[in-house]
């Protein structure tokens, strides 16, 4: 699944779908983690995946990673705006899971 352009669409277009709501980063991740998985994430969970989005936010501030070029997949309009393109790394990651996986 990893790569997957039908994956990644859909990470593109819930982080999308997030980034327009007011809230933090965190409850973003535990939103598209429910949608996802069907379940609350575990607070180890919610801290690998909320250090996993800080992260990707420092390399896309330093210009280490293309967010740009990361949200350019798929054909569902979009809008760019910071945070973008590390949350939709994290909705990714839980896509890729193998609890989301082995659900499907």
């Amino acid at each position: 699944m990893m790569n997957d352009p039908t994956v990644l669409e859909a990470s593109r277009v819930l982080a999308q779908n997030l980034m327009q709501e007011k809230s933090p980063a965190q409850e973003k991740i535990t939103k598209a983690f429910r949608r996802i998985v069907c379940r609350k994430p575990t607070e180890k969970e919610t801290a690998i995946l909320k250090g996993y989005f800080e992260g990707q936010m420092a390399l896309f501030r330093q210009k280490k990673l293309n967010a740009s070029k990361l949200l350019d997949v798929g054909e569902y309009p979009q809008a760019k705006i910071a945070g973008r393109a590390a949350l939709m790394q994290v909705i990714e990651t839980i896509y890729n899971m193998e609890e989301t996986i082995t659900k499907t």
